[in-house]
C-alpha cells in the first residue's frame, strides 16, 4: 500500500477490508474481528465475530485452508480469485489479498484482508487461469 494514500482513498477501501484474529492451530481457526460492509453485501451474512471454519465453504474449503496456511504458517502474503459459489453467487468473482500482521514480539497474530468483487467476462477469464498466488 502506498504511504501517501489520501483520506478519501482510504475511506473507499474500508468497506472491502477485514481483520481476522488467529485463534490457534489450523488454518481456518480464525475469528473475523472486523468485516467491511461490502463483504456483508456480497456474502449475504454478517461475518464479524464469527469463525471462518464455521462457514460452509463447500469445495473451496481446501483452497482457503491452503491460502491461510501460507499466510499464517509461512508468514507470506497470498492473493487469488475464486467464484462466490459458497455464497450462492457463482457469477461473481472474489479477488482477494491476505497479509500477515505481527505483534511486538514478531508473532503473526492477525490477518488483514482486502477483497474486490467483479462480475464480468474478464473476471471469469482471469479466474480460470491461476487462482492462488503466494508471494
Amino acid at each position: 500500500m502506498r504511504a501517501d494514500i489520501q483520506p478519501a482513498e482510504l475511506k473507499a477501501l474500508l468497506p472491502s477490508l477485514s481483520l481476522l484474529d488467529i485463534l490457534g492451530d489450523g488454518p481456518l481457526n480464525l475469528r473475523v474481528r472486523l468485516a467491511g460492509t461490502r463483504l456483508r453485501e456480497y456474502y449475504g451474512v454478517e461475518t464479524t465475530g464469527r469463525r471462518v471454519g464455521d462457514f460452509d465453504l463447500g469445495d473451496q474449503r481446501a483452497y482457503w485452508e491452503t491460502a491461510y496456511r501460507e499466510v499464517i504458517e509461512a508468514g507470506r502474503p497470498a492473493q487469488g480469485v475464486v467464484p462466490l459459489t459458497p455464497w450462492n453467487q457463482p457469477h461473481v468473482f472474489q479477488f482477494w489479498l491476505r497479509l500477515p500482521l505481527i505483534d511486538a514480539e514478531g508473532r503473526i497474530v492477525m490477518v488483514l484482508g482486502h477483497d474486490a468483487f467483479l462480475q464480468s467476462e474478464k473476471a471469469h477469464a482471469l479466474a480460470s487461469r491461476a487462482n492462488l498466488r503466494i508471494a
